[in-house]
């Protein structure tokens, strides 16, 4: 593993970890916000390193475009919490940005770890022309897979996680309406 590898893993599974801690506390908690910050800077660190890494082909790959798509979600998560816009709803887009930032990141672990530990494995029993096409199913099937039991947990869950926010939160909301 190069130097960028492991500052990635290291990013990675700190991101893992705080994203996990801020989904399960109470929403607009000082513990929460703090979390918070652990989870943003990490993930930070995480596309940084991502988009340093080409030792897969050697040029720009869908990881790549995944970790666009992951600056996209932190920024609108944070976007939304600084600059309190929309009015009267930058609660529930912020987390909704913010959830879709840890449904990616868990996507990405999923495909990881599929590809990481299923491949030396089929490796030995596939011909090399069919290693890469195995390869990208792989990285597809975990994808797609986490991001549609992230979608459900997102449209059954998080609707009751926001309306457990403090009172002073739930407030604020309806004065900006």
């Amino acid at each position: 593993m190069t130097t960028t590898g492991g500052f990635h893993l290291a990013f990675s599974l700190i991101a893992i970890a705080a994203g996990a801690v801020v989904l399960l506390l109470p929403k607009g908690t000082r513990w929460h916000r703090t979390w918070g910050h652990g989870y943003v800077w990490s993930m930070v660190g995480v596309i940084v390193t991502s988009m340093a890494m080409y030792d897969l082909t050697g040029r720009v790959t869908p990881f790549h475009f995944a970790a666009l798509v992951a600056t996209v979600t932190v920024a609108g998560g944070m976007w939304t919490v600084l600059r309190r816009r929309p009015r009267g709803a930058w609660i529930e887009a912020h987390a909704t940005w913010m959830a879709w930032s840890y449904v990616g990141l868990t996507a990405a672990l999923v495909a990881e770890s599929l590809t990481r530990f299923v491949m030396p494995v089929a490796a030995d029993r596939l011909t090399t022309g069919a290693l890469w096409p195995a390869f990208w199913a792989l990285v597809m099937f975990g994808t797609f897979g986490a991001v549609a039991v992230g979608a459900r947990l997102i449209r059954t869950r998080l609707p009751a996680s926001i309306q457990r926010a403090p009172g002073a939160i739930r407030r604020e909301r309806q004065e900006l309406a």
